[in-house]
């Protein structure tokens, strides 16, 4: 299966049915404001039942029973097929290739392994190979920049990359349960 082209919101709803069957509102009660993941990356409610709407309408998630709720209507059940849980754990190995990726969609990534029990060390060790090649293209960049202005950017622009690389550094990698250190 193809990786399909899904923006954030969609891939943290399809990792999560792809660890288990579920419905929208405990999904959404994963990724409200202050949550284990919207603390990080928070997901409104509607968006997720969006989310959950568009992976159904693209065949990566399927209806699999019905939950009665003491709130409303029966909440509709939903699991990752077995293509779409494939293709979730090549996206969760995967670095990112843009620097303004690594606070939201490298940052989601490493939640979603820590949920699965899963070590970050290979994704930190491909992400470190990706920030270096990122270093040495702003590098040569800021060297050939004719102007203070374009150097200035440039110097930012690699300060953003010493911060990815703390960011890394400050993913514990030895302990049996990963943590992505905040303090």
């Amino acid at each position: 299966m193809k990786e399909p082209d899904l923006p954030l919101a969609e891939w943290i709803v399809l990792a999560l049915l792809a660890e288990r069957p579920s419905h929208g509102f405990a999904v959404a009660s994963l990724t409200a404001e202050g949550a284990e993941i919207g603390e990080f990356w928070y997901i409104s409610r509607p968006m997720v039942y969006r989310s959950i709407t568009r992976l159904a309408e693209r065949g990566l998630i399927t209806p699999v029973g019905a939950e009665e709720s003491d709130r409303g209507p029966q909440r509709m059940i939903y699991a990752a097929t077995r293509a779409a849980k494939t293709t979730v754990g090549r996206w969760l190995s995967e670095p990112v290739t843009q620097l303004f990726d690594v606070r939201a969609d490298l940052t989601c990534k490493l939640l979603l392994l820590q949920r699965r029990d899963t070590s970050p060390a290979r994704l930190v060790e491909r992400q470190r190979v990706v920030i270096d090649g990122i270093e040495a293209e702003l590098r040569a960049k800021e060297d050939a920049a004719g102007d203070h202005i374009a150097r200035a950017n440039y110097a930012l622009r690699l300060e953003h990359v010493e911060a990815a690389r703390r960011f890394l550094d400050a993913v514990d990698v030895g302990s049996p349960r990963p943590t992505v250190r905040t303090g």
